[in-house]
């Protein structure tokens, strides 16, 4: 797929095949608008800037852009603890569950279980957490592959273990 430009395109030299020609754009992929090729053999040149692409496009980037991925949770460890694990590069990676529990219109309660995710200094903080523990945990909402099948995940950047006040006794201390 051609993609118009606003500016015209330098020549460039193919480092595949030699050719010096003007250069073929193409949707780009990731962040990136566009991508240009060798007209001859179809390689790889460079990334195009964004400055090149018409403003078409990139009305149709924004449109695509305008989205919000953020997750508040409030909940309990689950009873299997937070898991710390390290990523090759060595930093650490806390896994757990939170468990939310709701009153359903039936009057008993009910549990959703989340599968969430913090990285670095906060995973580390996380080990600290208990079965039980009550947590607000902040992040934004993942998807997965594990194994064959996709799962979503909360991938946190902020976790803060909830203390509730202590019940005091009422009454008159005389």
């Amino acid at each position: 797929m051609d993609i118009a430009l606003n500016l015209p395109l330098p020549t460039l030299v193919c480092r595949s095949c030699g050719a010096m020609d003007t250069p073929a754009v193409g949707l780009g992929t990731g962040g990136h608008v566009a991508k240009l090729t060798c007209r001859h053999c179809n390689k790889f040149l460079k990334w195009a800037p964004r400055a090149l692409v018409q403003s078409s496009l990139a009305e149709k980037e924004v449109a695509m852009l305008a989205s919000v991925n953020r997750v508040v949770l409030l909940g309990t460890v689950s009873k299997y603890g937070v898991e710390v694990r390290y990523a090759p590069s060595g930093t650490p990676c806390a896994s757990f569950t939170l468990v939310l529990t709701e009153l359903g219109t039936d009057g008993k309660p009910h549990q959703t279980w989340i599968a969430c995710e913090v990285w670095g200094k906060k995973a580390e903080a996380a080990s600290d957490l208990e079965a039980g523990q009550l947590c607000l945990f902040e992040g934004k909402l993942v998807k997965r592959k594990k194994g064959e099948q996709w799962e979503f995940v909360v991938s946190g950047f902020e976790l803060t273990p909830v203390q509730l006040p202590l019940p005091t006794l009422t009454g008159n201390p005389n």
